[in-house]
This record gives structure tokens, sequence and C-alpha cells, in this order.
């Protein structure tokens, strides 16, 4: 928690060093929305690698690959909200004596997250993401085939995550995020729905988002 407790505080410092309207107002003579023609709604969609690993249990992660699309809105120059779907999978193998096979699950991932911009190219975001169980498939001990795991054993459940976005070209920019998903009915259950991981980006935006003045 602490790391989220200083992702925090840089979010927040974001909006601090930005600047405000009234600001722009007299600097300039113009509102942030005369000075600076952005798009109130835009659309990116990505391909995001990442590696992620149980918290609390003798696994080895696996990398794997989400895809999925966004949608962004602009409240102000230096703050916005976003959300989209996001297709997730997730591997890891055991690494125990006696067990060492291999638990894949699938979810939809519904990220909501709010993003402030201190300066042009950057982008702060912090926010959760709901995953929605599509599947999920193991080999047990003592069991010789894959199986799908029964209702229950893996269920819905909400993540946190966090990031830093970096236009690198027009509408091409990439991300670096850090994400945990936490949710265990039962602590002594071989399965585990307690993970974290890192996630690189590469995003490319649908619409042109410095849009010239009509």
């Amino acid at each position: 928690m602490r790391t989220f407790s200083f992702l925090g505080f840089l979010f927040c410092a974001s909006f601090v060093f930005s600047q405000g309207p009234e600001l722009l107002r007299q600097q300039y003579g113009k509102s942030p929305y005369d000075y600076e023609y952005y798009r109130k709604w835009n659309f990116d969609v990505l391909i995001q690698p990442h590696l992620s690993n149980t918290t609390n249990r003798e696994t080895t992660g696996r990398l794997h690959v989400d895809v999925g699309a966004n949608v962004h809105y602009r409240f102000t120059k230096s703050f916005g909200l976003s959300s989209g779907v996001h297709y997730n999978r997730l591997a890891y193998n055991f690494a125990l004596e006696n067990d060492s096979s291999l638990d894949r699950i699938r979810f939809l991932r519904f990220p909501l997250v709010l993003s402030g911009y201190p300066v042009k190219r950057l982008r702060l975001s912090l926010g959760m993401a709901y995953h929605w169980l599509i599947e999920a498939s193991g080999q047990p001990p003592p069991l010789t085939e894959r199986l799908s795991y029964p209702k229950g054993v893996f269920v819905n459940s909400l993540g946190l995550m966090a990031s830093v976005h970096y236009t690198v070209w027009k509408r091409l920019s990439v991300s670096f995020e850090y994400r945990f998903q936490k949710r265990s009915r039962d602590p002594l259950q071989r399965e585990t729905q307690n993970f974290n991981g890192l996630a690189l980006g590469l995003h490319y935006i649908l619409l042109n988002p410095n849009r010239t003045k009509q």
C-alpha cells in the first residue's frame, strides 16, 4: 500500500503544479478551452504485454499479452477520466515438489481511472479495474488431464492499478503499469486470485488529440 500512497501523492501533485484556469486567463487572457484545442472525447486501442504472478502461493508467473480499447474524457486541460474493455489472460505454474501444474485464467477487464496531465506528453493514471471471469482451468494433482474449474473456485473480482503514459510520436504512446488484484474467500484453498504484475503498453489514439479551432 506504500506504493499506492506514493503514486497517489504524485497524481495529486500533477494537479497542483498544472496551470489552472485563472492563471491561464491572467497570462493569456484566454480560458484553457481557448488556449489549447484538445478533444474532450478520444479513443485508443492497445496491446499490453504483462508479467503477473500470485502474491501468496509458491508459483512462477507466465508472460501474456492483453489487447483492448479505451475511451477518454477530459474535463479540463489537466484532468480526465478513462474506461475501456481489455481481454486479460493470467497463467502461473505451481512450484511445489508434488505440484508443477499450470493454471490459466481468462477475464474481461474493465478499468476506470482518473488521469492527470502535468505536461503535454505525460499522463499519470490511478484507478481500479473490474475483472469479469470468462474461464479458469488447471490440472490439480492427482488429475492427469486439464479441466475447467467449477463455479466458485475463481470468481469476478476488483483490482487496483497505477500507470504512466508518454506520447512518443503524434498518436502513438507507451505506458508502464502496476496492477494488483485480490479476491480470496478461503485462504486455505489451493487456487488463489491474489495477483500483482507489471505491464508495458503500446497505445494508438484514434482521433487527432490536437484538434484545431473551428
